[in-house]
């Protein structure tokens, strides 16, 4: 395995089980992200990270018509109920990203593009073992720093307290960087949130787990 591969290598289901179809072949060619010609830095960008099925790029696009959304997921089945989602809507302002996120990053090159980083439910690999495949750790906010727009924010959602705890040292780590706007434990509850209901979200509420949400604006 080359450097580059394993730099950008993915853990986890790139397809499912199911034997899902786009509704239209064509809207999905156009979604996929031209950078290009699609990374204005005049726009508001919102960039959703694990996209899943995209249920947040979903709420963020109805929310923000004008702003680009890159919803950045290798899940394809994730991605085909997205786009179908987005045809059925009429909604043209989500493009797709089918890689790693740092490898986005590397192709941006360390400019101030995007508004607003979003992370709901990232997955917590709860194996001691791991732990090393997380992708929110210290080193991630100080590579996306550089990528946000002055008092541009990140959100992050997890219902798994061991990767709380992991997230709020990492937040310690990087206080320079980011000021953590709802600090306070009552805040803290994702239920109160103007937020989507996602898969991972419900999937959270029928264990009668708490569903954390934090959020980080830069300095």
């Amino acid at each position: 395995m080359t450097e580059l591969s394993y730099k950008y290598k993915i853990h986890g289901l790139r397809k499912g089980r199911k034997n899902n179809k786009f509704i239209n072949y064509d809207f999905f060619k156009e979604s996929i992200i031209n950078l290009k010609k699609d990374i204005k830095k005049n726009k508001k960008i919102i960039l959703d990270i694990g996209s899943g099925s995209g249920e947040n790029s979903l709420f963020l696009a109805k929310k923000n018509p004008k702003s680009l959304i890159i919803a950045c997921d290798v899940f394809q089945d994730g991605n085909i109920n997205l786009c179908n989602y987005l045809f059925k809507s009429k909604l043209n302002n989500v493009r797709l990203f089918n890689s790693n996120v740092i490898k986005l990053f590397d192709l941006l090159k360390a400019d101030k593009y995007f508004d607003e980083i979003w992370l709901l439910f990232p997955d917590p690999w709860p194996k001691n073992r791991h732990h090393k495949r997380r992708l929110i750790e210290a080193t991630f906010f100080k590579i996306s720093y550089p990528l946000l727009k002055s008092q541009g924010k990140i959100f992050i959602a997890t219902d798994s307290v061991s990767y709380l705890k992991s997230i709020l040292n990492s937040i310690y780590k990087i206080k320079s960087f980011f000021k953590w706007q709802n600090d306070r434990p009552q805040y803290w509850n994702y239920k109160i949130q103007d937020l989507p209901q996602t898969k991972f979200y419900k999937k959270a509420q029928n264990l009668d787990r708490f569903s954390f949400f934090i959020e980080l604006v830069k300095i």
